[in-house]
């Protein structure tokens, strides 16, 4: 792998670098720059069909020492790495050219993608993938003060999810890659008084490799069912560039502007527009196995269409495990903190119409699951999630936690 740049030289390095990117993407035309050893290349490929990751390794880091931004060799090397079972350092160096938004929260499941989507890539120039995944789950409104008030708390509602969907990557040019997404997830309620869920997610984007780094831009989206004929459309540009420090690190810096839009209805007062910052850090352990990472944002709402809360000011903190015990079996955690303030009064309704308070809500979300990867393309994955969203308006508290099992298919 191409040496890691350190110190005040390295990042004005980096700087420059991104700045002839940019220049270059515009035009979707690179600069002319040092061709990538073919030799090792070749040699790193064929090494890799025979069974030989260890071997093909160390041909790709010596095609990335002569050309840090080829998109073969990162590529390449990412394979190597998944083909030795280091799932968190393939992620890691797969992300140097691809990115996907829609894919499991456990590495081996993204590297197994990934790797299936770079054989693509670099044989035909474009690679897509596509997955499909249900089963039977169980939805739990915990207690609450504002269940307290309204009741509601301890009802069980079963529910079948059904996830559909999939993704494309293809080659511009030789450091530019076009990349498309769309996942589609619903939730059928047992219960008749329940609305079911409806959303569709769709991202589309440019990206290349700059050296040891990335840089990723373009629009992503959903479309929500909010029940009683009404939706949720999101819209937003996002933009966001990885760095890369060595074989195990890689953080990541990211900025995106939106609109949540309701289109009509009693919603439609909740439509904002949304401003946020973020940055993640990835680190894997030196066995290539084990993975955590931590990350922060912050941002701003504005409520366009007069929402009671007003404006607001978000930020949180974010943390994820994830550990492999064998090729087939894979352990996820995650868990995330926000915080909301608004800047409007509003009455607390419920409790006290006289009293009138600005909003503070405090969420935290906390999850985790196995992956049992039991055939190719198969895997069994037993899952649970808790939130719990507290307010200093008693009637906006919320909590729940769910458990699913279910089984999805990759191909």
């Amino acid at each position: 792998m191409s040496k890691t740049m350190t110190g005040s030289a390295g990042w004005r390095q980096r700087i420059a670098a991104l700045a002839l990117v940019i220049a270059g993407t515009a035009g979707l035309a690179s600069n002319a720059v040092a061709a990538p050893d073919e030799e090792a290349l070749q040699r790193g490929t064929e090494l890799l069909a025979a069974g030989q990751p260890a071997e093909a390794k160390q041909a790709f880091e010596a095609a990335l020492a002569v050309d840090p931004s080829s998109v073969e060799a990162h590529l390449g090397l990412a394979r190597s790495y998944y083909a030795l079972g280091e799932y968190s350092r393939a992620v890691l160096e797969f992300e140097a050219v691809l990115r996907y938004d829609n894919l499991p929260r456990d590495l081996q499941s993204q590297a197994e993608a990934y790797d299936r989507l770079a054989a693509g890539y670099v044989a035909r120039g474009w690679a897509p993938f596509f997955y499909g995944e249900t089963g039977v789950g169980n939805y739990r409104q915990n207690s609450t003060k504002s269940t307290d008030i309204f009741g509601g708390a301890g009802n069980y509602d079963t529910f079948l999810p059904i996830r559909v969907g999939g993704g494309w990557s293809t080659a511009l040019t030789e450091r530019h890659s076009f990349n498309g997404t769309l996942d589609y997830r619903f939730r059928w309620y047992d219960d008749s008084d329940r609305r079911n869920d409806s959303d569709l997610r769709w991202n589309f984007n440019l990206s290349r490799p700059v050296d040891d780094d990335s840089l990723r831009f373009g629009m992503r989206g959903r479309v929500s069912y909010r029940g009683d004929g009404q939706y949720r459309n999101d819209w937003g540009l996002f933009a966001s560039y990885d760095l890369g420090f060595g074989p195990n690190d890689r953080l990541t810096i990211g900025g995106e502007v939106r609109e949540r839009r309701y289109p009509r209805g009693p919603l439609r007062n909740r439509t904002r527009d949304v401003a946020e910052l973020t940055v993640n850090w990835s680190h894997s352990l030196s066995n290539g196995r084990t993975s955590f990472g931590l990350g922060g944002s912050v941002g701003q709402e504005w409520a366009t269409q007069g929402r009671i809360d007003g404006d607001a000011t978000i930020w949180g903190v974010t943390g994820e495990f994830d550990h492999s015990f064998s090729d087939t079996l894979d352990l996820f955690l995650w868990w995330e903190y926000a915080s909301e303030s608004f800047n409007d009064e509003r009455p607390d309704f419920p409790t006290d119409p006289d009293l009138s308070l600005a909003r503070d809500d405090d969420l935290w979300y906390v999850g985790g699951g196995l992956v049992w990867r039991f055939a190719p393309g198969w895997s069994l994955r037993p899952t649970f999630e808790y939130d719990w969203e507290d307010s200093n308006i008693p009637a906006l508290t919320y909590s729940k936690t769910e458990v699913w099992l279910t089984v999805r298919k990759s191909f």
